[in-house]
């Protein structure tokens, strides 16, 4: 269900039906912010609220034929999970998080369509949360985005992720933007009318997104134990810096094995794993 490639879309709903018992999601508020998916659904017979990015493409909801990049938090999208979380809380429904996030939307439209302002809503929301909830990050988890969709600053009680995993501050293609942004126009693309310049700067952005996809790291480090209630218990975690561009924490655990820790490292062309 997954692709390995991050820039390949797939289909959330899919996944969310081979979570919960018999394949059973009732999606709710499936018409607005539609780069979003959520819904409730029973977990082994309890009931859990879902709130899951869709990565497709969505079409934009004021330019008719238009589509957007979806993985990316919208106006829409913010203020549907905004209301729905807040249901959940009133109602004692426990919350999964499902990331696949890209970060925040930006630009003047952006701005001018009041983002910051529901962006705030979402965090005072999760920050007021009271009810358990559960963060699975599924394979980009970046910048403002993650924070905001019940990262650990939020400590959930619970952070998992897959193999898949990227977690960073921004992507390497946003980074490459913020890096030549004098160079580019309102839409992010090279200005510069001279072919030599233009193809000097493109691979310049290129080299630079293409590092930073190299240094999004990997680590697993973690230690855990069930207390005497049979709740999984966190109490260990590092902060593990890899290059310059990032840190990281990332928190692992393992029922099966609670006294296991693996660090895996790799960084330019060296790959170490430590067991």
């Amino acid at each position: 269900i997954l692709p390995d490639d991050h820039r390949h879309g797939y289909e959330v709903r899919e996944l969310l039906a081979r979570l919960v018992d018999d394949g059973l999601f009732c999606e709710v508020m499936a018409e607005r912010g539609t780069e979003m998916v959520v819904g409730v659904a029973r977990v082994r017979g309890l009931w859990v609220g879902f709130i899951a990015n869709n990565v497709l493409p969505t079409p934009h909801p004021e330019r008719p034929g238009e589509m957007r990049a979806g993985g990316i938090l919208y106006r829409d999208g913010i203020a549907k999970i905004s209301a729905f979380s807040r249901a959940c809380n009133e109602d004692g429904t426990p919350i999964v998080w499902l990331q696949d996030i890209a970060g925040f939307d930006i630009g003047v439209e952006a701005e001018c369509r009041g983002l910051l302002g529901y962006g705030s809503s979402l965090i005072y929301t999760n920050s007021t949360n009271s009810v358990p909830m559960a963060t699975i990050l599924l394979r980009k988890a970046s910048g403002a985005g993650y924070y905001a969709m019940a990262g650990l600053p939020y400590e959930p009680v619970l952070q998992l992720s897959t193999p898949l995993t990227r977690l960073a501050v921004m992507e390497g293609r946003t980074l490459a933007i913020a890096a030549f942004n004098t160079k580019l126009d309102d839409n992010f693309e090279i200005a510069s009318d001279n072919p030599a310049e233009r193809a000097e700067i493109q691979q310049a952005m290129a080299d630079t997104a293409a590092k930073k996809d190299w240094t999004m790291l990997v680590f697993i480090n973690g230690h855990n134990s069930l207390d005497k209630y049979g709740a999984l218990n966190i109490n260990q975690m590092e902060t593990v810096g890899s290059t310059a561009n990032i840190n990281v924490v990332v928190q692992w655990a393992s029922l099966k094995a609670p006294t296991t820790k693996r660090l895996l490292v790799k960084k330019d062309s060296d790959i170490a794993n430590v067991t």
